[in-house]
Order: C-alpha cells, then sequence, then structure tokens
C-alpha cells in the first residue's frame, strides 16, 4: 500500500470515527500480518414483485454509470480506496448506482453479480444467477442522515429486478450498528454471522446461523 494511500486512510478514519477509532484501526493495520479478528454479519433481501420508492435528497441525482463514467470512477476509487484497480473488473458484470450533485459522486452502491470477493473475509463466492452481492455502499459524510443511503438501495432493488435478481445479500461488521440499522431500515434480513481469525497463515471461518429468519 502507498504512502499516500495510508496518509488518506489515516485522516479518513479520523474524519469518521475519531481520535481513539482511527487509533485502533491503525494497531488493527499494524497487527494485520500476523493476527486477525473480526465478525461480519451478513444480510439478504428478497426482491418480490415490490414497487420501491425512487426518490432522492433534494439536489442530488442518483443514476446507474458504466465503466465509461471515468470522472465518477476516479471518484468512487478515492472514497474507497480497496476499489483501487477493482471497481472496473467488477462493474463489467455488475452494477453501480452513483448519487450526483453536480459532477460530485456524493454516494454509491457496488453490485457484485457472477462472483464476489468479500475482502473482510478474504473469501470469493460464486453467486447464483439470481442472486447478487452488495460490494460496497458509500455516502459522504456531509450527505449523510439525508435518507440518502436508503434511496441508493432502493434504486439498487428496482435495477436488480429488472434483470431478474431475485435476492440481494450483503454484510457488514457486527460492530458496525449504523450499517446494520441502515440495512434494516430498507427490508434487509440478518441470516448469519461469520467470525474470521487468522494467526500468521492459517484462516478459520465460523459460521454462525441467525435461527429466527424463516426462508
Amino acid at each position: 500500500m502507498s504512502i499516500d494511500i495510508v496518509i488518506k486512510k489515516i485522516r479518513r478514519n479520523l474524519k469518521d470515527f475519531g481520535l481513539r477509532g482511527a487509533l485502533v484501526k491503525g494497531v488493527q493495520y499494524l497487527l494485520k500480518p500476523i493476527y486477525e479478528n473480526r465478525t461480519y454479519r451478513i444480510y439478504r433481501r428478497k426482491l418480490a414483485a415490490e414497487i420501491f420508492p425512487l426518490k432522492a435528497p433534494e439536489g442530488v441525482v442518483i443514476k446507474v454509470i458504466s465503466n465509461d463514467d471515468f470522472g465518477a470512477l476516479r471518484q468512487i476509487e478515492e472514497m474507497e480506496e480497496w476499489l483501487k484497480g477493482k471497481l472496473s473488473r467488477i462493474m463489467s458484470s455488475g452494477i453501480c448506482i452513483a448519487a450526483f450533485e453536480g459532477s460530485t459522486v456524493v454516494g454509491f452502491n457496488l453490485v457484485a453479480l457472477g462472483n464476489a470477493f468479500i475482502p473482510l473475509l478474504n473469501l470469493t463466492k460464486h453467486l447464483h444467477p439470481k442472486h447478487a452481492w452488495s460490494e460496497q455502499i458509500s455516502v459522504m459524510k456531509s450527505f449523510r442522515k439525508q435518507g440518502l443511503a436508503s434511496a441508493l438501495r432502493f434504486h439498487v432493488f428496482s435495477e436488480l429486478q429488472k434483470r431478474g435478481i431475485r435476492k440481494l445479500y450483503g454484510g457488514t461488521l457486527i460492530s458496525n450498528i449504523p450499517s446494520q440499522k441502515s440495512a434494516s431500515s430498507v427490508g434487509f434480513q440478518f441470516i448469519a454471522d461469520v467470525q474470521y481469525l487468522k494467526i500468521m497463515n492459517r484462516e478459520r471461518r465460523i459460521v454462525r446461523r441467525i435461527k429466527h429468519v424463516v426462508d
């Protein structure tokens, strides 16, 4: 990882999580080569014959973008550094819905079809043809708590419906309560917790089903 990316991550962590949160993440990063331990919560949204509200906050335009939208792609990669060098490949088979204020990307939801890589589990999953995986949803901090994340989700649900997708999956760290609340508010159900444990070069993934979910 280049020094520029490290500096960006530190600045973003300070801005989003404060000094304590940034220090915790810094320690986790330093330990990463020898030890990792986290729990990832998986959620699912069934996309039945449902009509979704396609609204957006005032002054914001939400639309599907393609690999030809170079300016938007560059901004998305700056928002989420882990997507650098990966975004174009994911979009070649998946979709990306972005929110714009003028020409500025203020949020996006990237969805994978076919195959999905889950970085926090270091795992690649082959998806059912009628299923999709939400790779990343991000909203610029100044646009949070305005309903933009929900608006992005609903636009994604509608677009996936058009493509014959029946279920959308995603996930977040169990410690990320705001992300879980956001997912729950648009109808996602939590279906499993996956503990990822890595010591040196040995990995384990322990799956715990959330039993109250009815298929």
